[in-house]
C-alpha cells in the first residue's frame, strides 16, 4: 500500500529551538498512530503537514500532495480536531457544528444538513440542541470530531481526541473514530496514551523528543513472535475456536464470547477474519496483547536514547 504521508528529513524550528530534527517516515496504514510522550514534537509535525508551521528543510507529501506548495489544498481535503480548540460559544452544538461547515466554504442551509447528518453519524440526540458551554467533556469531543467531519472530509487528522474522557466515554469514542476508519477514511491519531494508538493503529510513528523512534506496521514494531490477538465478540465459541484451529491458526485460550489466538504476520490475520465471515461472527473487539506492544514501544524508545 502507498504512502498517504511521507516525511524526509524534516527539521522543524519553534522560537530558537529546533524541535524535529531530521525526521524521515512513510505511513501508509488506514489508521496511523502518532505517539510520544508530551513534548516529543507529535503537534509540531500536525502543523507541519497542515502547512501551518514552515519547516526549514526536509519534504511533506500528504495524499500526494506537497507541503507547503499545496497546503491550503491540504487543508480543504482534512478533518481536524485539535486538542486546544474549543466548541463554538455562544450556542448549541448544532449551531457549533454548523458553524464549521460554513468556515469551509458550506452555504447555511447546506451546512445545517450536514451538520445534522454527522451528529446523528455520532449518536448524538436531543442533546444537539442544548448550549455547548453546558457540555460535559465526552459531549464536547463528540461535537468536535461532528465539526472535523461536516464538509466530508477525505482523511481525518485527530489531536489527543480521548484526552480528559473516563473510561466509558473514551471507549466509545474510540469506537466511532474506528468506525470511520472502516468506513475508508484515512486517520492520523495523535495521542501519549498507547492503548488508545493500539485500538485504532494499524501503523505508528513514535517520536522521541524530535527524532523517529520507530516508523511503521504495529506487527512489525511487535515483532513476528509477539502475536496473542484477543478477540471478543457474539459467535465466539468452541466451534469457531475449532474453525480457526482447522485453518491453521493456533488458538490460545477459548471461552464463550472471547478467544485468542496467536498471528505473527497479516496472512494469518486475514485468514482469522475469512474464518469469521464464513461463519457469521460478529466480531465487536480484535486486539493485540497491550503488555507485548507496550514493551516494543518502550524498547523503540530506549534504543532511540
Amino acid at each position: 500500500m502507498d504512502a498517504w504521508i511521507t516525511i524526509e528529513n524534516l527539521r522543524l524550528d519553534r522560537g530558537r529551538r529546533e524541535v524535529l530534527h531530521g525526521i524521515t517516515a512513510g505511513l501508509s496504514g488506514r489508521a496511523v498512530g502518532l505517539v510520544g510522550a508530551n513534548g516529543a514534537g507529535k503537534s509540531t509535525l500536525i502543523g507541519a503537514l497542515l502547512g501551518v508551521l514552515r519547516a526549514k528543510s526536509g519534504r511533506i507529501e500528504v495524499m500526494g500532495m506537497p507541503v507547503p506548495e499545496r497546503a491550503l489544498e491540504v487543508r480543504t481535503r482534512a478533518g481536524v480536531m485539535a486538542e486546544q480548540a474549543g466548541v463554538f460559544p455562544g450556542g448549541s452544538g448544532v449551531d457549533a457544528v454548523m458553524f464549521a461547515g460554513m468556515l469551509s466554504g458550506l452555504s447555511r442551509r447546506e451546512a445545517l444538513r450536514r451538520a445534522h447528518r454527522a451528529l446523528d453519524a455520532l449518536d448524538v440526540g436531543e442533546e444537539r440542541y442544548r448550549a455547548s458551554h453546558g457540555y460535559s467533556t465526552g459531549m464536547r469531543q463528540r461535537a468536535k470530531l461532528a465539526m472535523s467531519l461536516v464538509h466530508d472530509p477525505e482523511f481525518l487528522i485527530l489531536d489527543e481526541p480521548t484526552v480528559g474522557l473516563d473510561p466509558p466515554g473514551r471507549l466509545q469514542l474510540l469506537q466511532l473514530i474506528r468506525d470511520l476508519r472502516d468506513e475508508g477514511r484515512r486517520i492520523l491519531v495523535s495521542t501519549h496514551i498507547l492503548p488508545d494508538a493500539e485500538f485504532l493503529c494499524d501503523d505508528m510513528l513514535l517520536l522521541r523528543q524530535g527524532t523517529v523512534a520507530f516508523s511503521g506496521p504495529v506487527h512489525e514494531l511487535v515483532g513476528a513472535t509477539a502475536g496473542r490477538l484477543n478477540v471478543r465478540g457474539t459467535g465466539v465459541d468452541a466451534s469457531f475456536a475449532e474453525a480457526l484451529r482447522a485453518a491453521g491458526l493456533r488458538v490460545l485460550e477459548a471461552a464463550p464470547g472471547t478467544l485468542s489466538f496467536e498471528a505473527g504476520i497479516d496472512a494469518e490475520i486475514m485468514t482469522f477474519w475469512r474464518v469469521a465471515a464464513e461463519r457469521g461472527v460478529d466480531v465487536r473487539s480484535l486486539s493485540r496483547d497491550a503488555a507485548s506492544l507496550e514493551e516494543a514501544v518502550l524498547t523503540a524508545m530506549e534504543v532511540g536514547r
